[in-house]
């Protein structure tokens, strides 16, 4: 998986708002997170956050094991400068953070890892590249450390017709996202209104796999990894055998 140019970096359009859209859905995953972290030794290694966005799931995982060091891994240069931005307005957690512009290929562990979380990248990959990423984490993850995935909630699917996720008022402006399915994923459009004028629109194509818990819990196994699902499209992961690294 090499490291996207600018013209392939799909969520750069969608930095701008996506923490400004971002509660709700982090209502939801923030306790199921820091319930899969629950118990992690940050003495077993770093914490791997593969795809870590704006640093929405950095700053989550990294409160709920505190102490731990975290390697924060974005390929989008749009994502990395609100991450930066995060990390520039919590100086105590920035010491812990280290950033990587790059994808599973750019990754060096020193060690073991006590946890890794990759959410909101599972459904980016193809067959061969999920295989990649459970055989490293079989190898990586401390003994009993778990890996935090999301896939396609195969019992709600992106609808075809649009959908509004979620809407705020900023100033005298309102943000909105919308969904839109298709066979190969779905549209995220973001759009800002004055009143019923639409000012500004920005649609961001995301392949997706559809990938189901089913599905994930085959692979994982393949890769000796066992898989707990916590929720319909959320799962944790701690390998059963000691691999060496790959």
């Amino acid at each position: 998986m090499p490291l996207p140019d600018t013209a392939d970096d799909l969520y750069g359009a969608a930095a701008e708002f996506y923490d400004l859209l971002a509660a709700g859905t982090w209502a939801r995953l923030g306790p199921l997170l820091r319930r899969a972290l629950d118990g992690v030794d940050p003495a077993d290694g770093p914490l791997l956050d593969l795809g870590a966005g704006t640093g929405l799931s950095t700053e989550a995982a990294a409160d709920a094991v505190p102490g731990a060091r975290v390697m924060a891994v974005e390929p989008s240069a749009g994502m990395r400068i609100a991450l930066s931005t995060r990390l520039a307005c919590r100086p105590a957690l920035a010491e812990r953070v280290t950033v990587t512009a790059g994808t599973l290929a750019d990754v060096r562990p020193p060690g073991r890892l006590c946890a890794a979380v990759a959410l909101g990248v599972v459904g980016h990959l193809d067959a061969d590249e999920r295989a990649a990423l459970w055989r490293r984490l079989g190898a990586w993850l401390a003994p009993g450390a778990p890996a935090v995935v999301d896939v396609l909630d195969r019992t709600a699917p992106p609808t075809r017709a649009p959908l509004r996720l979620a809407t705020r008022r900023v100033g005298a402006l309102n943000y909105e996202s919308w969904s839109e399915g298709a066979d190969d994923g779905w549209t995220l459009t973001y759009r800002v209104r004055d009143g019923a004028t639409v000012v500004r629109e920005h649609a961001v194509p995301l392949p997706w796999s559809g990938i189901g818990i089913e599905v994930l819990a085959e692979e994982a196994r393949a890769a000796g990894l066992t898989c707990t699902p916590l929720a319909p499209d959320f799962a944790v992961l701690r390998p059963t055998t000691r691999e060496e690294h790959p």
